[in-house]
């Protein structure tokens, strides 16, 4: 047998174990090794505390660690491009909050594209914003509020925790809709904000009710409307801005999972259904009631429907109030 013949017979003879083999690393289970969720803050917070909910749960269901990696920075834009640039194979996962819609917004170019460097998973839970004054502030509402502010244009200050989070386009559209100005006093996060609330330096702010709940708990703020179209559970008798006659736009917080575009849909397929199942127990209902969020599932298509409308409407209005980048 000449040499080229042995060769091909050689081949031919390792071609069934090729294509077992090749069979087998496609019906692997996944997830075969550890998955990365990164969240773009620092821990301790909330989108923090809520990731490592979601994380411990959705370890349960795959059988397989779930590790949390704190990627802070640009107000999640760090961790959002280190996913946008993984592997598409289901082991790089970010932890998304509508930070990342907000920073798109006010950003004219990021090193990734919304959504389209993104599979989105779904959503796993929301968390009402709300606006806000200082216990020892005189209004018990928020047109006392708006008619002080028209009273002296432009010296009422409110504060947040920075330039184009949900603070500041919910306290923007809230004055677009009631007709008023009040000046925006951006802080480094909730500490000093409300150090500064409560210390009367600045007698408003529009925040989050899973950061407040501590001072609100405290009697150092009072609750005058939710920014949004839901009254918070944890607050029944704050009304809604729409229910002021001033409807805006929902700046609350939404939390949900994206992974990295060209992940395959069937893959997309199997970790919705495992979220939504992990939104849907007592035990996560519970466990988020202590940010003051409440389970919120919405599936892959929905999720992006969701944060192509909501890019589309936060920046016409960063266009129409003047929110830029810092």
């Amino acid at each position: 047998m000449n040499t080229a013949a042995a060769a091909t017979r050689r081949a031919m003879l390792a071609l069934p174990s090729l294509l077992a083999a090749a069979a087998s690393r496609a019906q692997a289970p996944w997830p075969d090794r550890p998955v990365r969720l990164l969240i773009g803050y620092p821990p301790g917070g909330p989108t923090d505390f809520i990731g490592r909910i979601a994380a411990t749960g959705l370890q349960a269901a795959w059988g397989q660690t779930v590790v949390v990696e704190n990627r802070a920075g640009a107000s999640s834009s760090v961790a959002a491009e280190v996913v946008s640039r993984a592997a598409p194979d289901g082991l790089t996962l970010f932890f998304a909050s509508n930070a990342v819609v907000l920073n798109a917004a006010v950003h004219p170019s990021l090193p990734y594209a919304l959504p389209g460097s993104f599979a989105p998973v779904g959503t796993f839970c929301t968390a009402p914003n709300l606006f806000w004054c200082a216990a020892n502030q005189p209004w018990r509402d928020l047109e006392a509020v708006a008619a002080a502010a028209r009273g002296q244009p432009s010296t009422l200050a409110y504060g947040t925790t920075g330039v184009g989070g949900t603070g500041h386009f919910g306290g923007e559209t809230m004055c677009r809709a009631l007709g008023i100005s009040l000046t925006h006093v951006p802080y480094r996060g909730t500490a000093p904000l409300m150090q500064d609330v409560i210390g009367g330096r600045v007698p408003l702010l529009a925040h989050g009710m899973a950061g407040a709940v501590g001072p609100f708990q405290a009697g150092h703020i009072r609750p005058l409307a939710v920014l949004g179209p839901k009254r918070a559970p944890e607050l029944p008798e704050v009304p809604t801005m729409a229910e002021l006659g001033r409807p805006v736009p929902d700046s609350g917080v939404w939390f949900g999972i994206m992974a990295p575009a060209g992940t395959s849909p069937a893959l997309v397929t199997r970790m919705a259904h495992d979220l939504e199942a992990l939104a849907s127990t007592a035990d996560t209902r519970a466990k988020l009631a202590t940010q003051a969020a409440v389970p919120d599932f919405a599936g892959p298509q929905e999720f992006a429907t969701r944060i192509r409308t909501e890019l589309a409407t936060w920046r016409e209005i960063a266009r129409s109030v003047g929110i830029k980048a810092e």
